[in-house]
């Protein structure tokens, strides 16, 4: 049964969660829903041109949230809510959804006397801790939204400890777009490591850094390389860490990389040694998906992306010295690691395509 569903879906930008959600939305419209966006009247444009591309319709809103750090964030979210919530009012009048679709909560939270009696589902992709703010936010959650859905098993505990029910919490992994006969990049001597993402100090980078301190002089030659935004304070701490160590020859900086074939394109080995809960990575699932081999730390629901030895390598969060023994592992050609990337490709054929996603996620509607 075809539904009408809308999609308060964010989209200052485009990170992992409007990725997923764009993802996401492309496989609902191709499939005859019927579909509207809100997206966040702050944005730099991107999402809105994806939108264009499928032919989905949508509205700007500014709906901000109170930011007790950033006062003037604050001021310009309460001056401009009272156009926001009567142009969401219009939409949902006119739009009559079946279901609404959230990707955070202060959407629910901002339009809470506009959506009773509204079916929704309620998206999470963070880790948020279950402190008495966030409690009260999800005890509210719990009366406006039907289905919780969680990334991975560690979200669906976060939900559990933010005390929302069991029996409302589905499990839908992020998904991506399959690619049946992954190009085949030619190994040479040196190997190619690559971390992939925001530069910034939870995605551990810090400890790659000591990993290869503890590696260099290695037999085999290699290079890591970095992509993300590069211009930041952080960066800079990097790359002064890198030459106080001497280690300068082993880094190359790619900056940001918008293709994610051109960033596949490039690597060997796929890095991702988070200091945070990593969700549901789509670093990992892009990997995978690709054919790439993985060295993940064991933060969040990376362990459920990754089986150690089999579709990738696990070390301790933090641990340089392990994550060391996992690069030398892929030097030294170990033979328990030949396997890897043919066996994480069809897993992710398998368990992260964004067809599987929007089953789940059509099913989750259809009972709505």
């Amino acid at each position: 049964m075809k539904k009408r569903i809308l999609f308060f879906a964010g989209g200052a930008y485009i990170s992992g969660l409007e990725i997923v959600t764009l993802h996401l939305i492309r496989k609902l419209k191709s499939e005859g829903h019927e579909l509207k966006c809100v997206i966040n009247g702050w944005n730099d444009g991107m999402f809105i041109r994806e939108l264009e591309k499928v032919g989905v319709p949508y509205e700007e809103a500014k709906l901000g949230w109170l930011y007790f750090r950033k006062p003037l964030w604050t001021l310009d979210s309460l001056v401009h809510l009272p156009k926001a919530y009567f142009k969401s009012r219009r939409i949902i009048r006119e739009f009559d959804p079946d279901v609404i679709h959230y990707c955070n909560y202060a959407t629910v939270i901002l339009l809470y006397p506009l959506l009773r009696n509204r079916p929704g589902v309620y998206n999470l992709q963070e880790p948020h801790e279950p402190n008495r703010k966030n409690l009260t936010i999800y005890r509210l959650l719990n009366k406006r939204v039907n289905v919780f859905t969680g990334v991975s098993e560690y979200i669906g505990g976060v939900l559990t400890r933010l005390g929302i029910p069991k029996q409302k919490i589905s499990l839908v992994y992020n998904g991506v777009p399959p690619i049946p006969d992954p190009p085949v990049k030619p190994e040479e001597e040196k190997l190619v490591f690559g971390i992939i993402g925001q530069v910034a100090s939870w995605k551990g980078h810090e400890t790659l850094i000591e990993a290869i301190h503890l590696l260099q002089g290695a037999s085999r030659p290699f290079v890591v390389k970095i992509f993300g935004n590069d211009k930041n304070a952080y960066a800079e701490e990097l790359r002064k860490k890198i030459a106080e160590k001497k280690i300068s020859a082993y880094f190359e900086w790619e900056g940001f990389v918008r293709e994610q074939k051109a960033i596949y394109d490039k690597v060997d080995v796929v890095v991702v040694p988070s200091l945070s809960q990593e969700p549901c990575s789509l670093t990992i699932i892009e990997s995978m998906m690709y054919g790439k081999r993985l060295i993940v730390s064991d933060r969040g629901g990376n362990p459920e992306l990754v089986e150690h030895r089999r579709t990738g390598l696990i070390f301790p969060a933090e641990d340089a010295r392990q994550l060391m023994e996992c690069l030398r592992l892929y030097l030294e050609k170990d033979a328990g690691t030949a396997s890897i990337p043919a066996q994480a490709h069809d897993r992710a054929m398998h368990c992260f395509t964004d067809d599987r996603m929007t089953a789940v996620y059509t099913e989750i509607y259809s009972k709505l």
